[in-house]
């Protein structure tokens, strides 16, 4: 019997049935924001300039943003409003913007940073944090991470400690940054070639084809990334696969192994990035954090009527 394909109409109904499903679920999840906290009154008269002054040639601040907001979302302006996409087929709302506000319905790691890029490209200092508990502990961090007041949220000492080990990461990672630029500088001023790994990153960037293979040391980078990422649920469902993945791959290296999981750990991202947060039922949680029993050996079968002695023990001579 030949399969059974859905008609256009019928499909066009599946389609439109699960866009309205989505649009259910997102209108049931809090609405997360981080709001701009107006400066004391005393600011405008220590000679700073009225938010409502006439802006000189730059662009107002909420009608751009950094660079690397720009390449990862597509930006598009209704109104008063400034909306921020994973699609070009806006299929994909991450958040919205106005000059007071940025919003959003998600609570994942990489939106929460990508707001507090916009928040700082705007000069805020200080910020109202509003939405679901998760949010908050992610915005207050970050906000706190880049030197930002975060109000709204009252952190526990974890929180704090996180705050601290964030920051020391951003700061080692500016100073490697720096040093690599001064030493490129130097460089160009005595006239030295670039070095090599520069020069082959470059030409991955010029020209086009299949990108390096990723070293093992970069797939475990990754799979760190997707656990800091990824929200507890999603955890959890990373740390299961890669059980999985260890007990019944075993003919795998090593190398194989943390590849694969570094796909996975990628493809978890993304669907969070795109549907929200993981949520497993308690169901699933367990069978997820439950060990599988250890399986014995199958016995080998033997003929019918014939008995195996034991083998004797082997003789090896001494040097």
């Amino acid at each position: 019997m030949a399969p059974l394909h859905p008609s256009p109409t019928n499909r066009q109904q599946v389609e439109f049935a699960m866009a309205l499903a989505d649009s259910a679920r997102n209108a049931l999840r809090p609405t997360n924001s981080i709001e701009a906290v107006p400066p004391p009154p005393d600011r405008d008269l220590q000679g700073a300039r009225p938010s409502g002054s006439a802006p000189g040639k730059a662009a107002a601040p909420y009608t751009t943003e950094p660079e690397a907001i720009a390449k990862a979302y597509y930006v598009e302006d209704r109104g008063r409003e400034r909306r921020y996409f994973d699609d070009y087929q806006r299929k994909a709302l991450a958040m919205r913007a106005t000059d007071t506000s940025i919003s959003s319905k998600r609570e994942d790691l990489n939106t929460v940073r990508a707001m507090l890029e916009i928040a700082e490209a705007r000069g805020w200092h200080s910020l109202e944090i509003r939405g679901s508990a998760e949010f908050k502990r992610e915005a207050w961090i970050e906000a706190t991470v880049r030197g930002l007041e975060g109000r709204g949220y009252t952190p526990s000492d974890l929180d704090r400690q996180e705050a601290d080990r964030r920051a020391g990461e951003r700061r080692q990672a500016n100073e490697v940054r720096a040093v690599a630029r001064e030493e490129a500088r130097e460089d160009r001023a005595a006239g030295k070639p670039a070095p090599a790994a520069q020069h082959e990153r470059e030409a991955r960037e010029k020209q086009p084809g299949e990108p390096a293979q990723p070293t093992i040391a970069d797939n475990r980078r990754t799979i760190r990334e997707a656990q800091k990422e990824l929200s507890a649920d999603g955890r959890v469902m990373l740390a299961a696969l890669s059980e999985k993945i260890d007990r019944q791959m075993n003919r795998l290296n090593t190398e194989a192994k943390t590849e694969i999981k570094a796909f996975v750990g990628t493809e978890l991202v993304k669907k969070e990035r795109a549907e929200g947060p993981t949520v497993l039922s308690a169901e699933m949680k367990r069978a997820a954090t439950t060990p599988e029993p250890t399986r014995a050996p199958a016995p080998v079968p033997t003929p019918a009527g014939r008995r195996i002695e034991p083998e004797a023990p082997r003789r090896t001579l001494g040097r």
